[in-house]
């Protein structure tokens, strides 16, 4: 294999000069020519000539002071690239650095949000996707899981939960905390959807669904109502979603035990 130039005239005039990568073969008692690839455009490459050959040779890239540079790992980055930019573009990050939290609240329930679109889990189930996935803060930081070594874990009262316990209340912590914004987030973020897709607003729909626990569930609002999943015994929410043309724009959380009916007028004051 060799390298080739090739011209190519322009209107105008103008010659530009390409390098591809040639093999040559014996056909039917006759050499050929292959071209094997286009390498682009002669002053793109000349730069970077002297690597390229090395490639095509197969020599070892030479040493520099203090050795070549490894990998020392390999994380997937896409979905917290596409995830932040949409974050930005829906004014998320500014509705929230707006409030007293500060930025470190954004940043956090960026990484959650992100989980949920690529790969949903539970807080304690984050700590797996931190390891193959590149999950950092504005500032580029990155957030790394937290493990319990076996014997921590073994004498503790919870020996299945595998992650520290700092981490994990972090993670919880971050929904408490949005919680506290709810109202400011969602009529923040609504008139700029609105504005965005030009949202009709002459027509609201409103369901409800429930969600059971195994345990007890949060005190106050897991209480024991008509279950749709079949579990009677257990202890329910209820959980409301307001949509316009297809866009949820608020959630409402109510006790288990309460009538669908009942809910509907703290929902309409809330749109109103």
């Amino acid at each position: 294999m060799y390298l080739r130039t090739t011209k190519v005239k322009r209107p105008g005039g103008k010659i530009d000069e390409y390098i591809r990568l040639v093999e040559s073969e014996w056909n039917d008692g006759s050499p050929r020519h292959r071209v094997i690839c286009n390498l682009g455009r002669k002053e793109l490459l000349a730069p970077h000539a002297d690597a390229l050959l090395r490639i095509l040779k197969g020599e070892e890239r030479p040493q520099r002071n203090g050795g070549a540079a490894e990998a020392v790992g390999a994380w997937d980055w896409g979905v917290m690239l596409v995830a932040r930019h949409f974050w930005k573009e829906l004014h998320v990050e500014r509705i929230l650095d707006s409030t007293r939290e500060g930025e470190e609240l954004a940043d956090r329930a960026l990484a959650l949000v992100s989980n949920r679109l690529c790969e949903p889990t539970s807080e304690h189930g984050i700590a797996r996707w931190l390891e193959t996935d590149f999950v950092c803060d504005r500032s580029g930081q990155r957030w790394l899981p937290e493990w319990r070594d076996d014997a921590e874990r073994l004498a503790s009262k919870r020996p299945r939960v595998r992650v520290k316990d700092r981490q994990l209340r972090q993670w919880y912590r971050t929904l408490d905390r949005l919680f506290r914004h709810k109202k400011q987030i969602e009529k923040e973020l609504f008139l700029h959807l609105r504005n965005l897709f030009s949202l009709k607003v002459d027509l609201v729909f409103y369901d409800l669904t429930s969600t059971y626990f195994e345990g007890n569930g949060p005190e106050g609002l897991a209480k024991h109502g008509h279950s749709r999943d079949g579990k009677p015994r257990n202890r329910q929410i209820l959980v409301g979603q307001v949509m316009i043309d297809g866009w949820p724009i608020a959630h409402h959380v109510f006790e288990g035990n309460k009538r669908d009916s009942s809910t509907v007028e703290s929902v309409l004051k809330d749109i109103q």
